[in-house]
């Protein structure tokens, strides 16, 4: 009886919990339970059949938990993955398993340790850029310009009330006879009505970024890793002609806050000039640290947003983006560790997604 109470509890906490907590090439921890329904009960028969499904469970799981583009172009192979799912699961913890006799089924709750990398692997492996040897991929060309967040002025909610007072007055006449006396008395009687009401305004926080040069530089090489995992030719963006050097950016953006739309259109430019196919361009917004009491942790906020044109017939179009999406670096009470986690964490979730919709589109 009790046994049975604790694995409901561990069940219903099991169904609910996700938890993606990696840096790049680190192992991700998943809990999911398995059920195998029996009709003769066979103990290890029920027991295995019951972890194969747990252990797909937690594989959709973590793919649920992915980019769009990237997460339908591995459901699309689910069956595949799940034929070899030890390659994407490097290790499996029972935790807990149970027969059910009533319903017939054999339940067992587990935490499996996911391999994001062997994902990309399969999907760089599978698709149209991936399959070719180097020197056949397509030219890409991508950069990011980070900020990094300076100041933040917050504001006091502002509530406005208002107040309304009705004065109602009554008059109660009653008359009375003892036979040949007659009494006649009135009673007022007053009451106060009052009605409130009002409005809340709050006002944006004020927050002024600063462009860095330090961490755009080293976003750059984040990049560059990428796009050759992915099978594509890397192209550094300081081998354009005739555009402005980072430095310039970041002055510009220094000024404006945002990267002029005629900084893009050089680029687009210079980069159809040269013959490329794709180029990117995107931002990387960094927050300031942040305590997460809850894990003993600090945690950085990064705001990544990023847009991939392809440059066929002297024309840029939108091949991929990347809409504004935050993410968080963290670690164990080292900011500097934990901002590095964060933008490193922005590159990888906006190279994710344009590459898987990339893919999607059989664009290499």
């Amino acid at each position: 009886m009790m046994l049975g109470m604790i694995f409901r509890g561990w069940f219903v906490l099991l169904t609910a919990l996700l938890t993606v907590n990696v840096t790049a090439n680190e192992l991700v921890q998943v809990s999911a339970v398995g059920t195998y329904e029996y009709k003769s009960f066979k103990k290890t028969a029920s027991r295995d059949a019951a972890l194969a499904d747990a252990k797909s469970v937690a594989l959709k799981k973590f793919l649920s938990s992915m980019p769009m583009a990237k997460q339908r172009m591995l459901m699309a192979d689910f069956d595949t993955l799940v034929a070899d799912i030890d390659t994407y699961i490097a290790e499996v913890q029972i935790q807990q398993e149970k027969r059910e006799k009533s319903t017939k089924q054999y339940k067992v709750a587990i935490v499996a340790q996911i391999n994001p990398t062997a994902l990309d692997v399969y999907l760089a492996n599978n698709s149209s850029a991936g399959t070719q040897g180097s020197g056949y991929g397509s030219d890409f060309g991508a950069m990011f310009v980070a900020r990094v967040e300076d100041s933040r002025k917050s504001f006091d909610v502002k509530r406005t009330t208002v107040s309304e007072t009705d004065s109602l007055a009554s008059l109660t006449e009653t008359s009375a006879s003892d036979g040949e006396q007659s009494i006649d008395s009135a009673r007022a009687k007053s009451m106060d009505i009052k009605r409130t009401g009002g409005s809340s305004e709050r006002k944006r926080d004020d927050v002024v970024y600063q462009p860095s040069i330090e961490i755009s530089e080293e976003v750059a090489f984040v990049v560059e890793e990428y796009l050759v995992n992915a099978g594509f030719e890397p192209m550094g963006v300081d081998q354009l002609d005739d555009v402005p050097y980072l430095d310039e950016i970041v002055d510009q953006m220094r000024e404006s806050g945002r990267m002029p739309n005629r900084i893009r259109k050089a680029y687009q430019i210079a980069a159809i000039d040269a013959g490329w196919t794709f180029l990117g361009m995107g931002t990387i917004d960094i927050g300031t640290p942040q305590e997460d009491a809850a894990r003993g942790t600090v945690r950085v906020p990064a705001t990544v947003a990023f847009r991939v044109w392809t440059l066929d017939d002297g024309r840029a179009r939108t091949a991929a983006s990347v809409r504004p999406q935050v993410v968080y670096g963290q670690d164990r009470g080292n900011a500097s560790v934990a901002e590095t986690n964060a933008y490193n964490e922005a590159v990888k979730y906006a190279m994710d997604t344009v590459v898987a919709q990339l893919q999607q589109k059989g664009l290499r």
